[in-house]
């Protein structure tokens, strides 16, 4: 999938990408991201302070969807995550190029999905770089300028495992 913003604006104007795909929820489904740190949040979700990520909530170690309740942008990220469901013997590989250099994860309780967005911005990109924040993501077009980012998905289905002896 191939992302574009053009901007026919006659100022500069402020620009993100990303995409917000829900996948459906199983009751072992797993996420597993490279990701260097995470923005922690209100109760309005918005973000209040860069962490290392939470011990249950770490997708470089992996995360359990049932196991975390998340809604917080990775910083970091390799721009590769992986989703899997073991109950379906199913798999896919999220790639992300440039600019979707942030990761949200959204697992909410309850509810039959989950989402795992590559971004090209923290929440709240333009406030915080404002507060004096870097690397934010923040990115301010030029009319008539473009920016674009790609997402490949490639499922994957396992092989049957072969009976014993």
């Amino acid at each position: 999938m191939v992302i574009t913003l053009t901007s026919e604006a006659d100022t500069p104007m402020p620009a993100g990408l990303g995409w917000h795909p829900y996948f459906p929820r199983t009751p072992r489904a797993t996420i597993a991201a490279d990701v260097g740190a995470v923005w922690l949040t209100d109760t309005e979700t918005m973000p209040t302070a860069l962490a290392p990520p939470p011990a249950g909530g770490d997708p470089s170690r992996g995360v359990t969807v049932d196991g975390a309740t998340l809604d917080n942008c990775f910083v970091g990220w390799s721009r590769r995550a992986l989703i899997e469901w073991p109950e379906r013997r199913a798999s896919l590989l999220m790639s992300a190029g440039p600019p979707l250099d942030y990761l949200v994860v959204f697992t909410p309780p309850a509810l039959p999905f989950f989402c795992v967005e590559p971004v090209s911005h923290v929440t709240d990109a333009f406030n915080l770089a404002e507060a004096g924040c870097a690397d934010t993501g923040r990115r301010v077009l030029e009319p008539s300028a473009t920016m674009e980012a790609t997402v490949t998905l490639s499922p994957r289905a396992a092989t049957a495992t072969p009976a014993p002896g």
